[in-house]
């Protein structure tokens, strides 16, 4: 046997991407591999020879470190002298590219294995796919076995290793301080291990530490994918309905965090049941999936987590996947639901994909989409119809949000600057909603201070929410004695503000409120006691009573949206027939 000279330190990457040269070239480089970048980028290979290194930045959400590489070679795929050369002389090739270049890719190195043979050098060789791919192996593996003869698949069998990969390590696009400094710098989050399959390698195993030897990668994989790349996908969809720019601002968002953290939730259940992991073993990978992704130090955007849709889409991807399995084993995936129908939403004018999504649904409509997409046919009828419910229901819901929250800064605003808790939440939750009505308004005058700064009755923001209501859901007085419905639809808002209401505050009694906020309830008819009151912070912007008066706006608007988008879903319906 000839090749008795290959290097066993030795790796080739193919793609110096962001990938390639600031994960695998960062990994193998601590190991201290001889490192080969392979790239069709002439540009970028030049500047990396030019260069002749580059800097690793590995930010944490606690520290940041810088590694240089250096000391490595860099070709195109057009050199094919050289490339053979480099092939002829190694027994691992990293493949870190996208799915959509496996063709391509695959059959240049096809070509490449089969005249390193016919060059005398037999030994086996390992083609790591570093790429988020459920099934990446077999998929590489039709390509790359393309026009072979007989005795070349014998051949490509015996000694070709196919080895999946789980890239869980990220890198988003770094600083322009840090490109002005270095035009090659990769910013990534520092994850330090790539996990492999050990059953895909042929011939020894690579001398690695960094390389984590799966036994089962399947059950690795799609634990990958449904929880790191699904909970990104999820934040990435439904922050874009607020257009934040960044994965840590999604997190922020109360209501987005227990989005995703809920679909984590619900895909962790899957996996127990699915696969055997423990409650144990989930609940810790959870973890470190929500501790790595809110990172503000590396700054992931929303941007490149929620790109290509269409490939994220698919029925064994990130969402789909998760949701069919969680149906599989019994579990509701009401918010992997919610993630998918944020998806089809998504648009950006610089994603082809999105773009295709949007004019498709255009075209043939949301359900036909759904299933093109998803690949949703006989049998999944029930969640098709959900993800078309949810897809319609979502808009009006984020629109309420963004309405609730407009309420929250009116109601501090007013609360600050002219005081009394219930007329400021009347005029901040009227004032949103468009019904301004001045009678209202002047109504709740005398609610300050628990009902003339009593203290000793309900909170007047409570009750200002209240009327508010009753603006909106509520019988009138030419129907006094008929309109039964409206009255106890009335009702049945004012009772769910008030649980909310207490939820919230622990009470709805002005002296109770006090208390908690201050220490003590204050007589607001004593002077003495009005200016302690106001020392105190009682009309500072976030503190005492204007955060109470915020989040009593922010409240009678949730508890109005929820009977008013359900009002605006059954006039469409209706409009549809």
């Amino acid at each position: 046997m000839i090749g008795f000279w290959i290097m066993t330190k030795k790796i080739v990457i193919w793609g110096a991407g962001k990938i390639g040269r600031g994960f695998i070239a960062d990994l193998f480089n601590h190991e201290g591999f001889d490192i080969c970048l392979v790239d069709e980028s002439a540009d970028l290979i030049r500047q990396l020879n030019e260069q002749k290194s580059y800097t690793v930045v590995h930010a944490s959400s606690k520290n940041i470190e810088q590694v240089k590489i250096s000391g490595y070679r860099a070709i195109t795929t057009q050199d094919q002298e050289e490339l053979q050369r480099e092939f002829d002389s190694t027994s691992l090739i990293a493949l870190a590219v996208f799915p959509k270049n496996f063709e391509t890719v695959a059959a240049q190195v096809r070509k490449l294995v089969i005249k390193r043979k016919a060059n005398g050098f037999d030994t086996a060789i390992n083609l790591i796919l570093c790429t988020n791919l459920i099934h990446a192996g077999p998929k590489f593996r039709e390509f790359l076995y393309q026009d072979l003869a007989p005795d070349q698949v014998d051949f490509f069998n015996d000694r070709v290793g196919i080895v999946e990969a789980l890239v869980i390590r990220i890198a988003p696009v770094p600083p322009q301080e840090a490109l002005e400094k270095d035009p090659l710098v990769v910013w990534t989050n520092g994850y330090a291990e790539l996990p492999v399959d050990k059953q895909g390698f042929k011939g020894p195993l690579p001398a690695c530490q960094s390389l984590r030897l799966v036994e089962d990668m399947r059950a690795e994989e799609i634990r990958k994918i449904y929880t790191y790349n699904m909970c990104h996908a999820v934040l990435s969809y439904q922050g874009k309905f607020f257009d934040y720019p960044l994965l840590v601002d999604c997190l922020e968002d109360k209501v987005i965090r227990v989005e995703a953290e809920s679909a984590l939730g619900e895909v962790s259940a899957a996996l127990q049941k699915e696969f055997g992991f423990t409650e144990a073993d989930m609940h810790r990978w959870i973890s470190n999936v929500l501790e790595h992704t809110n990172n503000p130090t590396v700054g992931d955007t929303v941007a490149r987590s929620a790109a290509d849709p269409k490939r994220k889409l698919a029925r064994d991807d990130r969402l789909i996947g998760p949701t069919l399995l969680c149906l599989k084993n019994g579990i509701d995936p009401k918010h992997l639901i919610r993630g998918i129908a944020a998806a089809f939403h998504y648009y950006d004018v610089d994603d082809p994909s999105s773009i295709e999504i949007q004019q498709t649904i255009k075209e043939i409509g949301i359900a036909a989409a759904v299933e093109r997409y998803c690949g949703l046919g006989a049998g999944n009828e029930s969640l098709l119809q959900r993800i078309v419910e949810t897809f319609r229901r979502l808009p009006l819901e984020n629109a309420w949000r963004k309405k609730s929250w407009q309420a929250y800064q009116l109601g501090m605003e007013y609360e600050e600057k002219y005081h009394g808790c219930g007329q400021s939440v009347v005029a901040a939750v009227t004032e949103t909603l468009g019904v301004f009505n001045e009678e209202v308004f002047k109504t709740a005058t005398g609610l300050s201070g628990g009902i003339g700064q009593v203290n000793d009755s309900t909170c007047s923001a409570f009750i200002g929410g209240v009327l508010s209501i009753g603006l909106i859901f509520s019988r009138e007085r030419k129907n006094f004695d008929g309109d039964r419905e409206s009255k106890y639809k009335n009702f049945e808002l004012v009772q769910k503000y008030r649980s909310r209401f207490i939820e919230e505050f622990g009470s709805n009694y002005c002296a109770n409120i006090h208390t908690a906020k201050y220490g003590r309830p204050y007589d607001l008819t004593n002077k003495a006691e009005q200016k302690e009151f106001d020392a105190a912070g009682a009309h500072v912007r976030g503190g005492g009573c204007t955060d109470v008066t915020g989040k009593a706006s922010m409240l009678a608007i949730e508890v109005l949206s929820e009977s008013l988008i359900e009002r605006e879903l059954s006039r469409e319906t209706s409009d549809a027939k």
